[in-house]
């Protein structure tokens, strides 16, 4: 079991009454939700951080935020794991394993590599300006 996995475990059972997995899993999706809200706001200020290359984009002064919301969704994951006896470390591997062969047999079609370079360098944009 990965060494963080059980930090978590032992902060969930000092500090927090446990919740339900559905409790645990609508929080996740509101954490996923935020993290997600953060990053639909910097993509309107500037279209690279849809492109393969747009992780240079992020002002360095809104990745502790990125930081913060990140950190919230991996704990959640890991404390709804925790509770369901799931071995993280364990199934991060298994599933490393499954995407490598299934690239290497083709599983996923080339998608990535039939975009042109223009689509990858200047995508549309999925979020209209009101949002």
């Amino acid at each position: 079991m990965w060494d963080m996995q059980e930090r978590i475990a032992l902060f969930d059972a000092e500090r927090f009454e446990s919740l339900g997995p559905g409790y645990l899993a609508l929080s996740l999706a509101g954490e996923a939700g935020e993290l997600a809200n953060a990053m639909k706001k910097l993509w309107r200020q500037d279209e690279r951080i849809g492109a393969r290359d747009g992780f240079d984009a992020i002002p360095a002064d809104h990745k502790a935020g990125i930081a913060d919301e990140l950190a919230d969704v991996v704990m959640l994951c890991v404390v709804l794991a925790n509770h369901l006896g799931i071995d993280v470390d364990a199934e991060l591997t298994r599933k490393l394993q499954l995407i490598d062969q299934r690239l290497r047999s083709g599983y996923y079609g080339g998608e990535a590599a039939a975009r042109s370079d223009a689509e990858t360098l200047s995508p549309r944009h999925p979020f209209g300006a009101d949002q």
